[in-house]
């Protein structure tokens, strides 16, 4: 990772029954965010255990902490993620301590 990027990990709580419906969400979001200054590259997991705390694992990679700020903070990803707040959320940014 560059000097500077933006690691953005945001885990969902989705029951099984909910998947599709989830999926049809969050890409309604990621559309949004994939068009944003700075948004470097995405990558959902969906977890292979049966009954997993958090289904779905969203990685997010973007130039700076200010251009993902910029971009989750505006009414355009309000507007496009609102069908995910039926979906409990843990999120946080990070930076890249070891490779």
């Amino acid at each position: 990772m560059a000097e500077g990027q933006c690691i953005a990990i945001v885990a969902y709580e989705v029951e099984a029954e909910d998947c599709d419906r989830f999926l049809d969400s969050w890409k309604i979001a990621n559309d949004f965010l994939k068009e944003q200054s700075g948004f470097a590259s995405t990558t959902l997991h969906r977890a292979e255990s049966a009954n997993p705390d958090f289904r779905f694992v969203n990685i997010s990679c973007w130039e700076s902490d200010d251009a993902f700020r910029e971009a989750t903070q505006s009414q355009g990803f309000r507007d496009a993620s609102g069908r995910l707040e039926a979906f409990p959320i843990h999120a946080a940014v990070y930076e890249v301590m070891e490779t």
